[in-house]
């Protein structure tokens, strides 16, 4: 037995439910044709007893009415030793049993091994010819002139038809036990059963053998995968994929093109981040080689406030790095807490007022709705600082900076706007990329391409969409569109 036998397999499943369905469509196909079998025997037999009742009857009659109640009394005992004799001959045939075997014999019953009565009554109800059956009742007569009775005796069913002459005067009656409807249902069972012994087994095996081969490309598949390089993420092939398996094969190449995605990404932002820390820490080294060599004074203050902007450069980028790679390890945020916008907005323009003033700059929030976020308030105060802190930077000094939020078909859109030189329209798109920088602003303002990427990440975790937009007036606008089920009103002006 191999290893993995017991582990859950497709092609023993689909055996297994086949081969289930298929034995209770066989038993219950046994069971219909050995009840048909039976009803079309019974209704034969009972043909054939009403056939026999009737010409004895006819037969005794005419012997009565000549005088030969002897012979009258012989053809009805005649007759019915002939009946038993013969369906003995069926109890006592070696038969395969629906479910016995080949030695079992039905032994005959008790008195004498009786399998038939056949007797005549008159209209009184007294016996005229023959042996009438002992557990027979007068009750069972019914009206009209011939009728037929089912009555249980000595473990046996017995079947009693009974005819009677025009006037009514006399009455036959011909009891015949269940031995050849239980011989006919036993030999119709036992037939199909030897077929179904010899059917199951091969279709078992026919069904093994097409399910095997119908599982093959998924063995194909399997393998072919189970060959890649670990780096090779290409998209599987989908030719000879089974229809039934494509819808998988179709997501896994999806999910392979999104790690394929995520570790360009991941390289990206790494040679980035290295090229980005290399120059603030050789700044670092050249500035910290001069303060140590200085020997005047002033130079010595200049060179270390040098200094100190790179450490607080690279202290920022340091920061914002460790902020995206623990957003990059978020999933999308599901819990229920609510943050009052108003109240990030002053936290964060609390944070950010003093370079807003040695700018000149006004920062004004302009609310058309007073709302709650479905978020945390550290994410939300995050977003809105790299928002503002991004528009005072590129602000135009004595300008001004406006957070304002409305509603556009249930959607809420959080917008932040400045007044500075805008970005090119060809640069748009990629302002949420990391590292990226407008070559304009990056030649006369410093920064680290990481602000933006921020927002858009929390936006993402957020199920939220931003996008950025020159404004006519001159000056950018940046629009975080929040979907229905993250945002609640709390007062609308």
């Amino acid at each position: 037995m191999q290893p993995g036998f017991w582990k859950p397999s497709l092609s023993r499943r689909l055996l297994a439910i086949v081969a289930a369905s298929m034995v209770v469509a066989v038993v219950f196909v046994v069971y219909s044709v050995l009840r048909q079998a039976d009803h079309e025997a019974e209704e034969v037999l009972d043909a054939w007893q009403f056939m026999v009742a009737s010409d004895l009857l006819r037969n005794a009659l005419i012997m009565m009415r000549e005088k030969r109640l002897n012979d009258a009394w012989l053809t009805l005992e005649t007759t019915r030793g002939l009946e038993n004799s013969w369906l003995n001959s069926f109890t006592n045939t070696p038969r395969l049993l629906f479910f016995g075997r080949q030695d079992i014999r039905f032994e005959p019953p008790k008195k004498g091994g009786v399998a038939a009565y056949i007797w005549l009554i008159s209209r009184d109800g007294k016996v005229l010819l023959g042996k009438p059956m002992p557990e027979f009742r007068s009750t069972w007569e019914a009206p009209g002139r011939q009728f037929i009775r089912t009555l249980r005796s000595d473990g046996h069913e017995w079947r009693v038809a009974s005819v009677a002459d025009e006037d009514g005067r006399y009455r036959i009656f011909v009891a015949q036990r269940d031995d050849l409807r239980t011989y006919i249902s036993r030999e119709i069972g036992s037939h199909l059963l030897h077929l179904q012994l010899i059917v199951i087994p091969l279709v078992m095996v026919a069904l093994w053998l097409g399910i095997w081969r119908g599982l093959r490309p998924l063995s194909r598949l399997g393998r072919q995968i189970a060959s890649r390089q670990p780096g090779n993420l290409q998209p599987v092939p989908l030719k000879g994929v089974p229809r039934e398996v494509l819808p998988v094969v179709e997501e896994l190449n999806r999910l392979l093109e999104r790690l394929r995605a995520t570790l360009e990404s991941e390289r990206a932002f790494t040679a980035n981040a290295a090229h980005e820390l290399r120059n603030p820490l050789a700044a670092m080294r050249n500035l910290g080689k001069v303060v140590s060599e200085g020997k005047d004074l002033e130079e010595i203050r200049r060179f270390g406030r040098l200094l100190e902007r790179s450490m607080e450069r690279m202290s920022r980028l340091l920061s914002q790095l460790l902020h995206l790679a623990r957003l990059d390890a978020a999933a999308i945020d599901q819990g229920e807490r609510m943050t009052v916008l108003r109240e990030a907005v002053e936290e964060c323009v609390a944070g950010i007022i003093g370079e807003a003033e040695r700018k000149k700059i006004e920062i004004a929030y302009r609310p058309r709705l007073e709302v709650q976020l479905r978020m945390t308030p550290e994410l939300l105060q995050m977003l809105l600082a790299n928002l503002l802190g991004n528009a005072v930077k590129y602000g135009k000094p004595g300008g001004r900076v406006t957070v304002r939020t409305r509603r556009e078909k249930r959607h809420l859109l959080l917008e932040v706007l400045d007044d500075g030189p805008g970005v090119a329209e060809e640069q748009l798109p990629r302002l949420f990329e990391r590292f990226y920088r407008v070559s304009e602003a990056s030649r006369n303002v410093e920064g680290t391409g990481l602000g933006l990427a921020i927002v858009g990440r929390i936006a993402e975790l957020h199920e939220a969409q931003v996008i950025a937009s020159n404004r006519k007036e001159g000056g950018l606008r940046v629009t975080v569109d929040f979907p229905p089920h993250r945002w609640r009103l709390v007062k609308e002006r």
